[in-house]
């Protein structure tokens, strides 16, 4: 899949969360008995991100078993077309054996991201296979070769585990001609207890919002720093802005950024790291790696 960078923003109290892919094998991923592993729920009705609308998050234990994963693929390529540029679809889930609701969200939000977003998609396809015939049909309608070395593309992978949360990535890709296509990446996270996505906004302590932003603004500042040192004309152009795709590690949380979100496509999905000691009572105690002490 060509470089798999990505778009797309949202504010600090959204969930953030969804998708998946499709082939078969089987792989283990372990839960650290440290900070990094778990959790999940069954979900109330979904919001319009296809999460489940709740204000307060889960409070389980993560499971200490290691996930059974297979591989699920999808091909798809345009009719009467020869050669390694026709347009194509290709879509690879890791989905995980024992969770159907984990699977369920994983697929949702990948056929969302593969359906397109804009006013004149009509109805959103329901089915991978509905997404990939749409784009091969609309390739189709272009005239002469215009369609060549038109891309649809999605993986669904695993990032890491951190006290009961699975965080998996939600990565697609469209190009239809230009310079380069459109990457767009989400990170959910999964609570495997409970059985139900955990949003940005469910880990940050009730009323600690402004806390948790003001964090987030010094995380970029550095970023800044390392990335730009002084230059006030792509500060000017790429101010700070919010992310609500967030995942937590040992260092502390971490918020992923798509292209053209607070840098130029040629610098990539950047991501913050906000380290735990800037997080004193910002995020929620069973959230933490010393459980609140």
């Amino acid at each position: 899949m060509p470089e798999r960078r990505y778009y797309a923003l949202s504010p600090w109290l959204r969930a953030g969360a969804l998708a998946a892919l499709l082939a078969l094998s089987a792989c283990d991923n372990s839960a650290e008995q440290g900070p990094e592993q778990t959790a999940g729920e069954k979900a109330p009705a979904p919001d319009d991100n296809g999460a489940p609308q709740q204000s307060e998050p889960p409070t389980t234990t993560a499971p200490a078993e290691k996930l059974e994963t297979r591989q699920e693929t999808l091909r798809r390529r345009a009719d009467n077309c020869s050669g390694d540029d026709c347009a194509k679809v290709a879509v690879d889930l890791e989905l995980y054996e024992g969770h159907p609701e984990l699977n369920q969200a994983v697929r949702r939000r990948m056929i969302q991201q593969l359906g397109g977003s804009g006013e004149d998609q009509g109805a959103p396809p329901k089915t991978l296979e509905e997404a990939a015939d749409r784009f091969l049909a609309t390739a189709a309608e272009v005239p002469g070769d215009g369609a060549r070395g038109w891309e649809l593309s999605g993986e669904s992978r695993q990032l890491g585990r951190w006290k009961g949360l699975l965080t998996v990535a939600i990565d697609s890709y469209e190009f239809t001609g230009g310079a380069h296509g459109l990457p767009v990446t989400r990170w959910l996270n999964w609570d495997l207890a409970t059985h139900r996505p955990v949003s940005l906004g469910q880990v940050i302590n009730p009323g600690q919002e402004n806390a948790f932003e003001d964090a987030a603004r010094r995380a970029h500042d550095r970023w800044l720093e390392k990335e730009v040192d002084s230059d006030e004309d792509f500060r000017q152009a790429w101010p700070f802005q919010e992310s609500s795709d967030f995942r937590l590690t040992r260092k502390g949380l971490v918020l992923h950024y798509d292209v053209y979100s607070i840098a130029p496509y040629v610098m990539g999905q950047p991501t913050l790291t906000l380290p735990w000691k800037d997080l004193g009572g910002v995020i929620r105690d069973e959230y933490r790696p010393d459980g609140g002490q």
